[in-house]
């Protein structure tokens, strides 16, 4: 029994040193962290102790199994049983170290189940981002990686001669006993303790330093766990009983009082609409926004236009991002709404409220329609066409991502000037901005802010082209940014990271040009477009209309898959919560963010 347990001990404690040394190395291989961040290193690994005790637990437990059977049966191919297990533990925990290693500096979280939700719809695209030697760099690590678990365990071997240590009968059965206890003990350490909270990935966090947070994270359990509640959407989040989170999200849901009070006017009741949902925007490449002059197209039409200067990103990715914009529907911090097919067609639609209007309707996308299930997404939405990568030349899918960004507006200009008989509804997602940033356009230094460029000069090409159309004066354009994605590198501050630009311009505007200072986020596009063209707007619950000039009414939403914020007044601290849910509930800022973020998931699981 000795011999058993010392084997069972020594194998776990090497284990929890791999994952130990992975944190080591991750602060190590990743740009974000500074020799500052270093020297708090024995910080993040007590910090995240817990969790990786928890994980080396559960990967060590088969073995206990192994160990019991091993003391009745006599088997001479336990070693090679054993050995295969290794091997297997190897493999999955150094690939995990290596993808995550790898995306982590693109998207700024520890690995979960959105990867996976990504390469499954399109393996391509999903790797398009990442460039070539980086994917060959990951294979030698995760081959390294493996190769030195492996070794560890070899060696443990070599030292306890692990193997059968009691033969007699009683002693068979004294050994199987206890070691039958050790593994029902060993649910204490998997679960994270004895109390009445379970494992979950804020309990890591110890500091305000959220990169500090994630690094004591340990990637293998923000995978599992994302991926074992991703279907339990009604069960997140529940802070508050139901009666007590409707009473908190009353004041932030209610509508304003009295006539709707506009800063602006159409000249014409049914406009053509176009809106244009630019990669990776943010307001850091605009002057009137306080940013670089990186995009001086947009930057004139914000200064011709109504320009919003208190508008916020929810997400960080597109396809959260597209939800929000075309669907007025909240983004989810540790999911998205993309995911959840079947939910499709009960979730509200710009598209389908406008065609109840009389509206013609299509959307332009130089990329893979289906990936991360944007195509059904959009079918279900109500859009009469899609026009996609296959249905340009194939010489002109020259990109990672796609036919490039000039080539999609020069379609969509086109078929403005075929006119019609029905008023346009048109959108057009852009995706040349997106990493790895290769765009025929030399006009910067910085590969990044270059792309940029590229995107904003293709917009400017469109915009002339749509004044000279003939259709400039019946024709409202709305120009958003998905999410901050790539330019400027390295922003951390939450509002930083997702303040965007919204335009709203077009000869059919009454009132421009004029900036709102309102604070609004995504949600909010689609019930503004249908106020001002006094349609319904009643489905869109978690929107408002940005341009009512009443008091009161108006909010900001944002999520990253470790953080949620609810900004109710712009000249507030905003009240950053974490996923984990550990916050003063005394702060008001805090119960309403709470309350929004449990309302939300629980709608959506009701759809």
């Amino acid at each position: 029994m000795k011999k058993s347990l010392l084997f069972f001990a020594a194998y776990w404690a090497m284990l929890q040193a791999v994952f130990v040394a992975l944190k080591l190395l991750f602060m190590l291989a990743e740009p974000a962290y500074t020799l500052a961040d270093m020297a708090m290193a024995p910080q993040v690994v007590a910090a995240g102790l817990t969790m990786d005790i928890s994980v080396s637990a559960y990967l060590v437990s088969p073995l206990l199994l192994g160990l019991i059977a091993a003391q009745w049966v006599r088997w001479k191919g336990w070693r090679k049983l054993l050995t295969g297990y290794t091997w297997f533990v190897a493999v999955v925990v150094s690939v995990t170290a290596a993808v995550d290693a790898m995306l982590f500096p693109y998207w700024g979280f520890r690995l979960e189940s959105t990867p996976i939700f990504y390469f499954t719809s399109s393996p391509r695209l999903a790797l398009a981002s990442v460039p070539w030697w980086q994917v060959v760099l990951g294979v030698l690590m995760t081959a390294a990686l493996c190769t030195g678990i492996f070794l560890l365990v070899w060696l443990t071997f070599r030292l306890l001669r692990e193997g059968r240590d009691g033969f007699t009968r009683r002693m068979q059965v004294v050994n199987a006993v206890v070691l039958g206890l050790v593994a029902a003990v060993m649910i204490i350490p998997i679960r994270g303790g004895v109390g009445e909270s379970t494992m979950n990935p804020g309990r890591a966090y110890f500091c305000s330093d959220m990169n500090l947070n994630r690094a004591a994270q340990n990637p293998f359990f923000t995978l599992m766990y994302s991926l074992a509640h991703a279907d339990r959407l009604g069960k997140e989040f529940n802070f508050y009983s139901d009666a007590e989170a409707r009473e908190i999200m009353r004041p932030v849901l209610a509508r304003p009082e009295g006539a709707d009070s506009s800063v602006i006017a159409l000249k014409t009741p049914r406009p053509d609409i176009y809106l244009v949902v630019l990669e990776s925007f943010s307001a850091h490449v605009m002057p009137s926004l306080g940013g670089e002059n990186i995009a001086p197209c947009i930057d004139d039409e914000a200064r011709r236009g109504v320009s919003f200067t208190n508008f916020y990103a929810e997400s960080f990715r597109t396809d959260r991002a597209l939800a929000t914009i075309l669907s007025g529907y909240p983004s989810l911090p540790t999911t998205s709404v993309f995911k959840f097919t079947r939910k499709f067609e009960n979730l509200p639609s710009l598209s389908r409220e406008l065609a109840k209007a009389g509206y013609a309707t299509t959307y332009y996308y130089g990329g893979d329609i289906n990936f991360a299930n944007q195509g059904g997404y959009l079918h279900a939405a109500g859009y009469d066409r899609l026009i996609s990568e296959t249905d340009f030349p194939a010489s002109y899918n020259t990109g990672e991502w796609g036919v490039p960004d000039e080539f999609v507006f020069a379609r969509a200009l086109d078929d403005v000037r075929k006119g019609g008989a029905k008023p346009r509804f048109a959108v057009v997602q852009t995706s040349s901005s997106h990493e790895p940033f290769e765009v025929p356009f030399h006009r910067l230094a910085d590969e990044r802010a270059n792309s940029i460029a590229y995107a904003d000069s293709c917009l400017g090409v469109f915009m002339d082209g749509l004044r000279k159309s003939g259709r400039w004066d019946k024709s409202l354009v709305v120009i958003t940014g998905d999410h901050y994605g790539t330019y400027p590198q390295g922003l951390t501050d939450p509002l930083a990271r997702h303040h965007v630009p919204l335009i709203i311009t077009g000869g059919a505007v009454e009132g421009a040009p004029a900036t709102v200072a309102t604070v609004g986020s995504q949600s909010g596009i689609a019930p503004t477009v249908l106020a001002l063209l006094g349609l319904d707007s009643s489905a869109f619950v978690y929107g408002r209309n940005m341009l009512d000039a009443r008091p009161g009414g108006q909010f900001a939403w944002m999520s990253e898959p470790d953080w949620y914020c609810l900004i109710t007044d712009p000249d507030a601290e905003p009240a950053v919560v974490h996923v984990s849910g550990k916050a003063d509930d005394g702060n008001p800022a805090v119960r309403r963010a709470k309350a929004f973020v449990q309302t939300v998931y629980d709608d959506l699981d009701a759809r």
